[in-house]
């Protein structure tokens, strides 16, 4: 999909990374935050809440969360701009616009083209279609294993049980497989895996998905990450048959696979007789 820029300003339509928490979706950020004329507020949860935007409830999440007003600290907008951002907006669209354009401003760099970055982006994922008719979204996905291992460690995020866990990819790979069935040209599929192992590679078909130069891609050598299986030393036997049952058949479909037990012949591997 080409991104194209607005008529008025010059600048390209601002596009969204959506993914299940502890899927890569800060990694993507801080590597695209090295292109000069990209800017990506901290994860903002506009769009993640079921009710109508500028109601009573919807307010209150943005006054009672203590993460959120920290979010605003690092973006240097103070909690008074933020309320005058909110009341002078009437929808999630321009709310977002006003906050990344501010957000912008503060890093200098006015003119920038923003992104955002919220894994609860994909609760949302319809209205910002919507409301973003021309904006590209990137979908990182990671194997349901390893994202239920960091949830249930909550070395992060805090510890979830297991149902939670579990529900947390599989929410996410349900909605983003129906949006992706309905909106295939909007949607790139990007995995964990291969931005790790190859995040120059990865970095580029990003940017060029979205309309950038892809040699504007800025990868050092620190930058790999390759996976490391963690469910292995942290989950049982149950849980990753568990994970492995409920998640398809969209495991499947991003690429992944149940676990061989030791000793198995490979999938599809037949005996001759």
């Amino acid at each position: 999909m080409s991104a194209d820029a607005n008529t008025t300003t010059g600048i390209k339509p601002p596009f969204f990374i959506a993914g299940c928490a502890r899927s890569g979706t800060t990694i993507l950020r801080d590597l695209l935050r090295r292109v000069p004329h990209l800017e990506c507020p901290e994860e903002t949860h506009f769009f993640r809440w079921p009710d109508p935007f500028r109601t009573k409830r919807y307010g209150l999440y943005f006054q009672n969360i203590k993460l959120f007003a920290r979010h605003r600290e690092l973006d240097n907008i103070t909690d008074s701009e933020f309320v005058d951002l909110l009341d002078s907006s009437f929808t999630r669209a321009e709310l977002m616009e006003r906050y990344a354009r501010l957000h912008c401003r503060r890093r200098g760099n006015p003119s920038a083209r923003w992104f955002d970055k919220t894994p609860q982006n994909v609760y949302g994922i319809l209205m910002i279609a919507a409301q973003f008719p021309a904006s590209p979204i990137i979908h990182i996905h990671r194997n349901p294993l390893n994202v239920v291992a960091s949830l249930l460690t909550g070395k992060v995020m805090p510890k979830q049980p297991f149902p939670g866990a579990v529900n947390y990819w599989l929410e996410s790979a349900q909605i983003m497989d129906q949006f992706r069935r309905a909106n295939p040209q909007r949607l790139l599929d990007v995995s964990y895996e291969r931005l790790g192992a190859e995040p120059d590679a990865t970095l580029r078909e990003i940017l060029e998905f979205v309309g950038e130069d892809p040699a504007a891609a800025r990868i050092q050598s620190s930058d790999g990450h390759p996976e490391t299986n963690k469910y292995t030393c942290v989950m049982t036997l149950y849980q990753i048959d568990e994970v492995c049952r409920r998640c398809e058949p969209y495991m499947a479909r991003l690429g992944y696979h149940a676990p061989q037990p030791a000793g198995a012949a490979p999938a599809g591997a037949g005996t001759r007789g």
